[in-house]
């Protein structure tokens, strides 16, 4: 059986066959082992590794550090100041893509919700105002963060010449902007609070001029950082004018006294007349309460490090002049601001505060010197802002 089974060995005749059929038998087991070893090596061996493809490396480039910024309509200030960001930030490090959006009560809902923004401008009042309903969140003040207050809105309200004051409004048809915008809100607020009852109609600023031209309705109102683009190319033929808002004492726990320059707005202003009396609301820049560590807290943590380094460059033409009314440092109360650009003042004014007290000794610092004077920093901040209360 065994002869059969493998082919015939030569041997001598003092050598038993079986002996030989033993050999060849190992040596056949010893090539198959072989070979199975040499196969499993052969799995076992590590790929070769790839290049990531070009599709992915520009996905993740495109995307490492890119944040979107929810602003307003191209007839608003909020947009303009978002292009300004885009335009003095965007680097290799960083890009902003300013978004096209609805006014600063959708923002607020747009940061809230929409995926993909990462941040956006609203007002302090809708703050207010969402906090107070809960209709949005039963702890907006802890979704929310604020990374800087910005410059103020005025409130701008165009009528016929017919129109001598806001109470000539009463009874008579007034545009408060779209339905849902901050204008709407912010407007039913201002007139409430002055007693003025009007019959509201809500439309587009543009649609708004149309309409009081023609009579449909009295005067539209916006409040918009000034100078409001729509507003302000509307020219003295039209006949139609800017009527004062007076800062009254049931106004004053909410809005600021603001003011609107003929130079600003030739066709609505009188030639005889600088300025006139108006109420603004301050705008801030939102975001979410990202988590510090995940990967939306990083970019929005790099956009605040851009903003605040590069913050004197927004205040040159030929950038929107409302920058200049910009304080990076001026807190929102009973809001919290974004961690990054909480650490970042800190370190500023604390690098400020060593070298006012260290002056050229600064450099020559020992860590513990340096961990010394941080302590007596913070002390003397809390006693400073005890001292404000």
């Amino acid at each position: 059986m065994i002869d059969q089974a493998f082919p015939p060995f030569r041997h001598s005749p003092s050598q038993p066959k079986v002996h030989v059929l033993a050999g060849a038998f190992a040596l056949t087991l010893i090539v198959l082992l072989t070979g199975t070893l040499t196969a499993n090596c052969e799995v076992a061996a590590p790929a070769t590794s790839r290049p990531p493809r070009i599709e992915e490396q520009w996905k993740d480039k495109l995307n490492a550090n890119t944040v979107a910024i929810i602003a307003g309509s191209p007839e608003d200030t909020y947009l303009d100041i978002t292009h300004d960001l885009a335009v003095v930030l965007n680097g290799e490090n960083l890009r902003i893509l300013p978004i096209v959006g609805m006014g600063g009560a959708q923002n607020i809902r747009d940061v809230l919700y929409l995926r993909g923004v990462d941040m956006g401008i609203t007002s302090t009042q809708m703050l207010r105002y969402f906090a107070s309903t809960g209709e949005l969140s039963s702890a907006l003040d802890q979704r929310l963060t604020y990374i800087t207050r910005l410059y103020p809105e005025e409130m701008h309200v165009v009528a016929g010449r017919g129109i001598k004051s806001l109470q000539d409004l009463n009874g008579k048809k007034v545009n408060f902007s779209e339905t849902g915008s901050s204008t709407q809100i912010t407007a039913r607020d201002v007139f409430g609070l002055l007693s003025i009852n009007v019959e509201e109609v809500n439309m587009s600023q543009n649609d708004a001029i149309v309409a009081i031209k023609d009579g449909s309705i009295a005067a539209t109102v916006d409040f918009s950082g000034k100078p409001a683009g729509v507003l302000a190319h509307i020219p003295a033929a039209d006949n139609l004018h800017l009527v004062e808002v007076p800062y009254t004492h049931t106004l004053e726990n909410i809005y600021q006294p603001g003011t609107l320059e003929q130079s600003l707005y030739p066709g609505l202003v009188d030639a005889g007349r600088q300025r006139i009396q108006t109420v603004a609301v301050d705008s801030v820049l939102i975001t979410n309460n990202w988590q510090v560590g995940s990967e939306r807290y990083r970019r929005v943590a790099n956009f605040v490090e851009a903003l605040f380094t590069h913050f004197p460059d927004l205040k040159k033409p030929p950038r929107h002049p409302k920058w200049q009314e910009v304080d990076l440092g001026k807190e929102l109360p009973g809001w919290q601001r974004f961690q990054a650009a909480q650490d970042w003042l800190l370190q500023a004014k604390f690098d400020q505060f060593r070298a006012k007290y260290q002056g050229d000794n600064v450099k020559s610092e020992s860590p513990a010197d340096k961990q010394r004077m941080f302590r007596e920093f913070l002390e003397w901040q809390q006693s400073e802002a005890r001292k404000q209360r």
